[in-house]
């Protein structure tokens, strides 16, 4: 009895130095992705990715993160409970046509907003909020301290649409598109971080279609022109794939390639392209190998490929990958902003090499 007592005593003193009194080592949170920041008509947004342990595996649930200002400890950013990032982990989900490698840490990404009026931070850290399902209390763990690329500035190119009341979604958010990745032969794949998707919506700025929702001419979008965004080579011009019937999402993919049904890469430069995806088939003005300048008319928006509905998806990456390769952020050179989605029109407002906000509705010139 005094031996087993000995031994019980033994155990708990060693789960206690585990969990309670011994440093954790293993517990870092880093930045391991640094992306350059970009304006919005409300904040300026600070991009990037986190890469922590496996804080589930020791029976912690993630509560919040705290952002901080690491001179002045002040909070820029809470993020409760039901507003976390999306976490990579293992295992990765499944997907038929990528062979994804095996991932020892959690993945999650970041655009900390910074209102306009107030100073960026030169220095910033985090705290994570944790609650110990085992021993019923809460932990905190602080790390992935790094200095923003503040004093660098985006790419600045033209809108590849034209006419008024679009929507641009999935930019300016922690979401979809952003948080996507994809860890193939040890890299960490991330060609949509920046992407966006467009709809254009109805002069009460509360529907982007009318009528049938199965049928593509109901959508107010549907074959209008796209517009190269700079000066430069078509790279690659993909042709003759099939369309969705509106929101049916009714084509059959035989490869990852034909994710991005009908689409244009083109070559702007400086190691950038521009993706122009889902577009309508037999409908493009350009031709593989051609230089356009930018403006210049390239083809129609369509309902190819991975789409609920017709739009485009647009994204700068630095690889000519529509996934297997690395997004970057970039602004609009100029657009008016109109109104917002669902609460309708407001006074007009300029704005010069930002992105809009998710809700934003904006107008251009010609």
């Amino acid at each position: 009895m005094k031996k087993s007592l000995i031994l019980l005593l033994s155990v708990l003193t060693l789960f206690s130095c585990e969990r309670l009194f011994c440093p954790h080592d293993n517990r870092k949170i880093e930045v391991v992705i640094n992306d350059i920041p970009f304006k919005t008509e409300v904040y300026y947004r600070i991009p990037y990715t986190l890469k922590t342990w496996e804080w589930e595996k020791e029976g912690l649930r993630l509560q919040r993160i705290e952002i901080l200002e690491c001179y002045t400890n002040r909070i820029l950013q809470t993020i409760e409970q039901e507003d976390l990032p999306f976490v990579h982990k293992d295992p990765l989900p499944s997907n038929p046509e990528i062979s994804s490698d095996k991932i020892s840490n959690y993945y999650l990404s970041i655009q900390l907003p910074i209102e306009l009026s107030n100073n960026k931070p030169s220095r910033i850290s985090h705290r994570f909020i944790l609650k110990d399902t085992l021993l019923h209390k809460y932990v905190t763990e602080e790390g992935g301290k790094f200095t923003p690329r503040i004093n660098e500035v985006p790419l600045s190119i033209s809108s590849p649409v034209k006419g008024d009341n679009w929507i641009f979604i999935n930019q300016s958010t922690n979401g979809y598109h952003f948080y996507t990745m994809f860890f193939v032969g040890g890299n960490l794949w991330r060609g949509e971080r920046f992407a966006f998707d467009n709809l254009q919506l109805n002069d009460q700025m509360d529907n982007f279609y009318e009528g049938d929702p199965k049928v593509n001419e109901s959508y107010f979008n549907y074959k209008d022109t796209l517009y190269a965004v700079a000066d430069g080579t078509i790279h690659k011009l993909t042709d003759g794939r099939p369309q969705n019937n509106g929101d049916a999402q009714d084509v059959v993919f035989a490869s990852i390639d034909e994710y991005g049904g009908n689409y244009v890469i083109q070559d702007i430069g400086n190691g950038l392209y521009a993706f122009y995806a889902h577009c309508a088939p037999n409908e493009f003005f350009v031709a593989q190998g051609d230089f356009v300048k930018e403006g210049d008319p390239i083809g129609l928006l369509g309902n190819s490929g991975n789409s609920t509905a017709p739009h485009l998806h647009f994204q700068i990456t630095n690889g000519p990958s529509l996934f297997f390769s690395n997004g970057q952020p970039f602004v609009i050179k100029s657009y008016t902003k109109v109104g917002d989605f669902e609460t309708g029109e407001s006074s007009p407002a300029a704005y010069t090499n930002a992105m809009m906000e998710v809700r934003s509705v904006i107008s251009f010139g010609g």
